[in-house]
């Protein structure tokens, strides 16, 4: 009978998928579907953000800690992984703080954008740039968004 069971509990544990997983996967269809219409971004856009190495680390629900290398050129998301959280396997140029929570809300959502511009209002994503030429590039993408909000542009 405790053979049954020992075996049972191996069996489950081998196919439960941690929530960092399930999380990983509903972003990397995301990112899919991102760089379909990456080409559509406005230029100012690209200037900010076109060319960047991407440390993202979400807070999960159960404790656990999911962090992201995320690479994009011109836009496009070029390298999209799951990696160390000091990004010791990579200089990142900006990291992105955030929990699961937020995320889901993103992905939930009908107006995403909306939802990122709260979440990032509120503090409940942080992003920081490494280098000065990232922070000041940072500062002047912080004062488009609130001038584009201010004049009703997003």
């Amino acid at each position: 009978m405790n053979r049954i069971i020992l075996t049972l509990l191996v069996i489950a544990t081998l196919f439960s998928v941690p929530a960092s997983a399930d999380l990983f996967s509903e972003l990397d269809l995301v990112v899919d579907e991102y760089n379909m219409n990456a080409d559509s971004a406005p230029a100012q856009l690209n200037t900010l953000l076109g060319n960047e190495n991407i440390l993202a680390v979400i807070d999960m629900e159960d404790g656990s800690t999911l962090a992201l290398k995320i690479v994009t050129e011109d836009m496009f998301v070029t390298e999209f992984s799951v990696t160390d959280q000091d990004g010791s396997d990579f200089t990142p140029s900006l990291m992105i703080y955030t929990d699961e929570g937020t995320i889901g809300q993103l992905l939930d959502s009908e107006d995403p954008l909306s939802v990122f511009l709260d979440a990032y209002d509120t503090g409940a994503i942080d992003i920081e740039a490494v280098g000065f030429v990232d922070k000041l590039t940072l500062s002047v993408g912080n004062i488009m968004i609130k001038l584009s909000q201010l004049l009703g542009f997003i």
